[in-house]
């Protein structure tokens, strides 16, 4: 930029990013998957190292926001694994069920499974009086959801009348796969007790997600 070297195309690009508040994309390569301009991208950035910071500092948090890890599904798993060896049962036999709890954080973490918080639902919205999915209000594109206790069950089957809900790291919905056999951009899919016939969500495209654009 000064002229005392010559600029490289990464670094021609970089600088152009810079210009228009845009994730360059040498970063972006490395980058957790985010739709965000750079000036969000790097409060995010510090707000996801502060978290792990006071993890390390002062121990086990009692709620950990899903948004915040590189890989949640790597996470997910740790906790089946957990519960699995205090139990002694296969993790093959585990799964997640859910169940939704307030917007307050609690005090202390749960028993077994982990508490989640973070999640932002599009195309529907969560009812924290009547604990249900339904319809958004007008002019509302994104709604908090409240604390999800993801618990390990043995051999869960969902309930009946409840809205499997995908849950997406970006807007964008879709991903490929990666070396893991997972997706780069689906989570999971979470259970949530709804107020009319699940397949009015899947129509609507409802879903949360973990990182808004912007």
């Amino acid at each position: 930029i000064n002229g005392i070297i010559v600029m490289s195309s990464d670094l021609d690009q970089m600088y152009t990013a810079f210009l228009i508040n845009e994730l360059p994309q040498i970063w972006n390569k490395v980058s957790f998957a985010s739709l965000k301009t750079l000036g969000s991208w790097v409060k995010d950035v510090v707000l996801r190292v502060d978290f792990m910071r006071t993890w390390l500092r002062d121990g086990l948090p009692s709620c950990f926001p899903l948004p915040v890890f590189f890989f949640p599904q790597g996470f997910m798993t740790g906790t089946l694994q957990t519960y699995a060896r205090k139990y002694q049962v296969a993790i093959d036999t585990l799964q997640f069920e859910f169940n939704a709890l307030s917007d307050q954080i609690p005090e202390h973490g749960p028993d077994d499974g982990v508490y989640i918080s973070g999640l932002f639902m599009e195309g529907a919205r969560w009812d924290f009086e009547k604990r249900q999915v339904c319809d958004s209000r007008l002019g509302e594109v994104f709604v908090s959801m409240p604390v999800i206790h993801f618990k390990p069950a043995v051999d869960h089957t969902i309930p009946h009348g409840w809205y499997s809900c995908p849950v997406y790291k970006t807007a964008e919905r879709k991903g490929v796969l990666s070396t893991t056999g997972l997706s780069t951009n689906f989570v999971v899919a979470v259970e949530l007790p709804s107020s009319t016939d699940p397949t009015r969500w899947i129509m609507a495209g409802a879903a949360c997600l973990c990182n808004l654009t912007d």
